[in-house]
């Protein structure tokens, strides 16, 4: 299994707590009720863990994409332009901050 060495994340998609809330209902939708007993959990979660060597590979590779919907990755892409050209001298450490914070944020004017 891969592991990540940092917990830093720059210049990595950003992951909310929808992409859990995802996998809760895709598991939900398995199990039909969502409604187990330990030993009905056990198994499932055991068959999810087997996918999950191969989905850290794929996603490794570039192979394997989560879903995002246009206005969040517009979002992403403005935001992985603000990161290369922090990387590349453009722009400080201040104004990396201040872009991302109106992006995520916008004022209202």
């Amino acid at each position: 299994m891969i592991l990540k060495r940092s917990w830093s994340s720059f210049q990595s998609s950003v992951r909310t707590n929808n992409d859990v809330e995802g996998w809760h209902n895709r598991l939900n939708r398995q199990t039909r009720s969502g409604k187990l007993d330990l030993y009905q959990l056990a198994m499932v979660l055991h068959k999810e863990a087997e996918y999950v060597d191969v989905q850290a590979v794929l996603v490794s590779e570039d192979l394997l994409r989560r879903y995002q919907k246009r206005r969040y990755a517009d979002v992403q892409g403005r935001l992985n332009d603000y990161w290369e050209q922090y990387s590349a001298g453009e722009l400080t450490t201040s104004q990396l901050l201040r872009q991302a914070s109106y992006l995520i944020a916008p004022q209202i004017a």
